[in-house]
C-alpha cells in the first residue's frame, strides 16, 4: 500500500511539472523561455495572479516561478 501511495505521488508531481512546462510553451509566443505580462494576458487566470507569481518582479514568469506555486 505504501508503495502504491508513493508511486501515485510521484506520478502526480510529474504530471504537474509537465502541465506547467506545457503552459509556458503554449503562452511563450516569442520563445524566450519566459512569460511576459502581455503573453499572460491571453490566460485570464494567470493574468490575475501574475504579480504574485513574479517573485523577482522582473515582469516575466519563468518555469521556476511557476513551479514554486
Amino acid at each position: 500500500m505504501k508503495r502504491y501511495v508513493f508511486i501515485t505521488a510521484l506520478l502526480l508531481i510529474g504530471a504537474t511539472a509537465f502541465a506547467q512546462e506545457d503552459k509556458v510553451a503554449m503562452l511563450d509566443t516569442d520563445s524566450d523561455g519566459r512569460i511576459s505580462v502581455e503573453e499572460a494576458a491571453s490566460d485570464p487566470a494567470l493574468s490575475a495572479v501574475f504579480a504574485e507569481l513574479d517573485t523577482n518582479k522582473d515582469g516575466y514568469l519563468t518555469q521556476s516561478e511557476l513551479s514554486d506555486h
